[in-house]
């Protein structure tokens, strides 16, 4: 699918780019320069995957971790292994012999022992969901989860909140343009891109001002829009030089499906010829 000129604004800058993460969901593509230069890393949602912050930790042992998720923790693992022991998973049909409640359980009770042996020290985790708003005692506002970047930076901030990401428009732009010298890399996966299609393209142009897109990669969890742009995509910021990347997506050895067993999404932009950003 070729997309129209409407688009060109999407179409990434050149950098080197590597992959952090696994081959699949939750895992992104991200400049070479940015994986040993970070000194701090923002997550704003993990769940039940972190395969990016422990191979950036990997790649990059001196770097400090945040990360925000209320549904997330070894306290909610560790739950849901006795509940699912004790009781089944209340989201399957049917009854549950022993054996299936034990392979279930057995899963968070991993997810629990593991996500206890990571986030330690400078790997910090706040189980508070991230709102543009902090109401209650379980959440902490956007602005509040990054006032640690002002002692540790160049930050990276990465931020994967199901369809949240556009309440934060307003914060995330106020925050570039007074601190952009602090953050080096923002990874985002956006949603609803037909639906939320002026407050998609304010976040995208707006962050752009400061850093530039350096990859873009469309989530085959969802489908594609009327004009033939993905409903969800994967999208890195950070710098780049001011010529333009290749047109056409995925990038093979660099991308793959987020859902394994359907192929990924096709999709390349106009020639353009024009530099800078």
């Amino acid at each position: 699918m070729k997309l129209s000129s409407e688009f060109d604004y999407l179409r990434p800058y050149k950098t080197e780019l590597t992959r952090v993460g696994p081959k699949g969901d939750c895992g992104y593509v991200i400049p070479q320069h940015v994986v040993s230069t970070t000194q701090s890393l923002y997550s704003i949602d993990i769940s039940t995957n972190w395969d990016f912050e422990i191979e950036m930790s990997k790649l990059n042992p001196g770097i400090s971790i945040e990360a925000f998720d209320r549904t997330s923790g070894w306290q909610v693992f560790g739950y849901l292994a006795l509940r699912d022991l004790i009781k089944g998973d209340p989201s399957v049909v049917g009854e549950q012999t022993l054996g299936v409640r034990s392979k279930s359980s057995f899963r968070y009770l991993s997810l629990c022992i593991r996500f206890r042996t990571f986030f330690y020290g400078r790997r910090r985790f706040q189980r508070k969901w991230v709102r543009r708003t902090k109401i209650g005692k379980d959440e902490v506002s956007f602005t509040q989860s990054l006032v640690g970047i002002h002692k540790k930076h160049p930050t990276m901030l990465k931020i994967d909140i199901e369809g949240g990401e556009y309440q934060f428009v307003e914060d995330l732009l106020g925050h570039l343009k007074s601190n952009h010298r602090l953050i080096n890399c923002i990874i985002m996966e956006l949603h609803d891109t037909q639906k939320m299609r002026a407050e998609f393209e304010t976040l995208i142009k707006g962050i752009s001002k400061f850093l530039p897109i350096v990859h873009i990669h469309g989530n085959n969890c969802a489908g594609i829009s009327e004009d033939g742009l993905p409903e969800v995509l994967e999208i890195t910021f950070a710098s780049a030089t001011l010529e333009r990347a290749g047109s056409e997506f995925p990038l093979p050895g660099l991308d793959f499906p987020n859902d394994s067993e359907a192929p990924d999404i096709q999709f390349s932009f106009e020639e353009t010829f024009g530099i800078g950003f």
